[in-house]
């Protein structure tokens, strides 16, 4: 029997068109890079497309925190349907996947900023003026599976009940998706295709704090 897919759109546009395009001896490029969200089965898929190479070069030394150490891919859910859409802050199911590959192999992070019945301590992200907290960081590298063509396009699933998402046909919700630049030991930039309050990358709380008032909102559909 074929699997119903639900999806968002084909492709949406994350960021704008950036850099300038070369011109005589120079090597600046413009990049561009979109993304795709959909369901099938019991996963979500989510795809990058740019001309970006190289994007997931990330040392992890701050297995916490890979939003600090280099490339990444990133991904925003509001999977509680019921959540007030104009809130400010996070509430239980808010939550952020970001995958990267540190040497050679892929590394994702599940990041909640409030997730009821979590027993151990809250993970603080902190500068000197300011903290942010949350309930639960996980590494759910296990539970995800990252497909790749080496160059420009990446490919993320994982489980529908890692995310405690359920999707319905004309479900609306909040989401973002971007991708994070970087090195390979520092991330540079913050990219995302809602989201455009992201010029930060020198204060660690603005860099993990979700902001889902940012975030867009998409409807499931069937395909």
């Amino acid at each position: 029997m074929k699997q119903t897919m639900k999806h968002l759109t084909q492709w949406i546009a994350i960021g704008c068109k950036q850099g300038v395009r070369a011109n005589f001896n120079s090597n600046s490029q413009p990049f561009n890079v979109s993304g795709s969200l959909a369901i099938s089965g019991d996963r979500l898929y989510a795809a990058w497309r740019t001309t970006l190479k190289d994007l997931l070069r990330n040392s992890g030394e701050i297995p916490h925190a890979l939003f600090k150490t280099g490339g990444g891919l990133d991904l925003m859910l509001a999977t509680n349907p019921e959540a007030d859409p104009q809130r400010r802050s996070p509430v239980a199911g808010d939550l952020r996947l970001l995958v990267t590959q540190v040497d050679g192999k892929p590394r994702a992070v599940l990041y909640e900023p409030v997730s009821p019945g979590t027993t151990s301590e809250k993970v603080p992200f902190s500068s000197p003026w300011r903290t942010v907290t949350f309930d639960r960081v996980e590494d759910v590298s296990s539970q995800i599976e990252l497909a790749t063509d080496g160059k420009v396009f990446y490919e993320v699933s994982i489980f529908l009940k890692t995310l405690g998402l359920k999707a319905t046909d004309g479900q609306r919700m909040k989401a973002d998706i971007g991708i994070l630049r970087g090195n390979g030991t520092e991330t540079t930039a913050r990219s995302y295709w809602s989201n455009k309050a992201t010029g930060n990358t020198a204060d660690v709380p603005s860099e993990a704090a979700l902001t889902p008032h940012l975030w867009g909102t998409v409807q499931w559909a069937p395909k």
